[in-house]
């Protein structure tokens, strides 16, 4: 398939500034129509979500619209999609909600891959519940994280294994499927950090056998977001902090306060892009 470079380049307003823009861990440029759908979004009316006004219906199709488009993007479950202000802010609530059920004695895996925003909030957590953190080390050389490693400090107390699906700083990708289903095998959970994977490979949860993915919109060309996608059954065994009057239901009920629909809508936009370049 010819691949038209100079029409993919014209859809980026940034590109036409002159310089170039080698901070791409930090972050991707922005599609015209990204910033189009958000500014489309802000300007044509909108209201809390909800079925008698046009504003609270338009409100209620930009969120389930990008729930299936991120959906369709992981090939998860669209009612097990939960949105948050980033990444990092998904993972210290999950970490907390999570930790609720540990007890003294229970182990976290994390690994030295990783970026701290799949480290912190498990350490912190782990802390609090009186759990202990077990760490595995990469190859120095290779940059690589063997499975056997990590299989090295599982055992029947291990609760949760966090991994990275690549390295931001090695581009390194560790054996995702087969350090699940290790993990799996002593009954732990998997949240996996698919931040830098997600705008560089086709990424299938299900294949991967993570229990929670986590990524970031603005680093494949939306708006600055973190969504998680996870069974909707295992979320629904879980209850995190929430307000009394906020959804009891999932994914609702993971997400702190109104959703910002104008990043949402851009995050369908980025989803829409990829799959019009395919």
């Amino acid at each position: 398939m010819d691949f038209d470079v100079t029409r993919v380049r014209r859809a980026f307003p940034a590109l036409e500034l002159g310089v170039a823009h080698f901070d791409g861990p930090g972050g991707s440029q922005v599609p015209r129509v990204v910033a189009e759908a958000v500014a489309t979004t802000m300007t044509a009316g909108l209201s809390n979500r909800g079925t008698v006004t046009d504003a609270e219906q338009r409100a209620d199709a930009v969120v389930r619209t990008a729930r299936s488009a991120v959906a369709d993007l992981l090939g998860a479950d669209a009612d097990g999609v939960v949105f948050a202000r980033s990444m990092t802010q998904a993972t210290f609530d999950l970490a907390r909600t999570l930790a609720a059920g540990w007890s003294p004695g229970d182990e976290v895996v994390v690994t030295r891959l990783d970026h701290d925003a799949n480290i912190r909030p498990w350490v912190l957590a782990a802390e609090r519940a009186g759990a202990a953190v077990r760490w595995v080390d990469f190859d120095r050389e290779t940059g690589d994280l063997g499975v056997s490693d990590v299989e090295a400090v599982l055992s029947d107390r291990t609760r949760l294994v966090a991994v990275t699906g690549a390295s931001n700083l090695l581009g390194t990708c560790p054996d995702v499927a087969a350090i699940a289903a290790s993990a799996h095998e002593v009954g732990a959970l998997v949240h996996v950090d698919g931040v830098h994977l997600t705008p560089h490979a086709p990424v299938d949860v299900g294949a991967l056998g993570s229990d929670f993915f986590a990524c970031s919109p603005y680093k494949f060309f939306g708006p600055h977001l973190g969504a998680t996608v996870a069974e909707p059954g295992l979320w629904a065994q879980l209850e995190p902090a929430k307000l009394l009057p906020s959804s009891n239901t999932v994914p609702e009920r993971f997400e702190l306060g109104t959703l910002p629909y104008e990043l949402l809508a851009g995050t369908t936009a980025a989803v829409e892009f990829i799959a019009d370049l395919a």
